[in-house]
């Protein structure tokens, strides 16, 4: 054992060898070490055989059921790639870059024929963590009516676009549809 109990210690700090407790929460194991993945005070737990280590304010790990608000990168026919940026109504950046995908299944509970329809790259959206996978590989949704584009790119001139008696319209004069968030205009 290295470090003990309530020891400050900051990333990259090792903390024990792998063999004496099992890492949680902000930890990681790299060449038969755990060491700290933030900085902050050790937790040992004797019990359970595991350490960790607790801060003040951490980053943000994503979990199921959170609104997430990241931007469309890819549109296919029957998904849409998205990069995560924030957890909405959180006020520390995530933890890592995550990467998810809206399935045209959990994209409208109307009639959808191409996720085209919906979802243009460049927009902004809100959408629930369904399922997480890995960090590129997580499973949103746009079904309820808080959820969808909450900012959308004119695919002529790329500004961004008002909503105007149920249609997006841009400046240079091109309308479009897209899969609006009651919240669209709130960032």
């Amino acid at each position: 054992m290295i470090h003990k109990k309530d020891e400050l210690v900051l990333p990259g700090d090792i903390l024990c060898t792998y063999e004496e407790y099992i890492p949680s929460n902000w930890t990681y194991v790299e060449d038969g070490y755990i060491k700290a993945s933030i900085g902050g005070n050790v937790i040992i737990d004797d019990e359970e055989k595991t350490i960790s280590i607790t801060t003040v304010n951490p980053p943000e790990y994503l979990k199921e059921d959170d609104i997430v608000i990241g931007h469309i990168t890819e549109v296919k026919a029957n998904k849409a790639l998205v990069t995560i940026k924030t957890i909405k109504n959180k006020k520390r950046e995530l933890v890592t870059g995550y990467k998810g995908f809206i399935h045209i299944s959990k994209s409208s509970n109307n009639f959808v024929s191409s996720m085209h329809n919906l979802f243009k790259i460049g927009d902004i959206v809100e959408a629930r963590v369904m399922n997480i996978y890995g960090p590129e590989y997580i499973d949103l949704s746009t079904l309820e009516l808080n959820t969808g584009v909450i900012k959308a790119m004119c695919v002529e001139c790329r500004k961004f676009m008002h909503f105007k008696e149920n249609k997006l319209v841009c400046e240079c004069g091109k309308t479009d549809s897209r899969k609006i968030s009651i919240n669209y205009g709130g960032i």
